[in-house]
């Protein structure tokens, strides 16, 4: 049985990265979320660019799998 690949919301990221620029750690996000600490950093950078297509969202993401 393969690996799926987890789908976030574009209001989940923004979230993520909000906790990062208040302060708190890629670690300690990364734990609260279950999210790998590079996912973490890509997101945040894409924020920081002001990517137009940053955090594009498919009709199939409705949440992290499994919440």
């Amino acid at each position: 049985m393969g690996l799926s690949r987890r789908m976030f919301t574009k209001e989940f990221k923004l979230a993520a990265v909000q906790r990062l620029e208040r302060g708190s750690s890629i670690g300690e996000v990364a734990r609260a979320l279950e999210v790998n600490p590079n996912v973490l950093h890509r997101w945040r950078r894409e924020v920081r660019k002001g990517q137009a297509t940053c955090f594009r969202v498919t009709e199939s993401s409705a949440g992290p799998k499994g919440a």
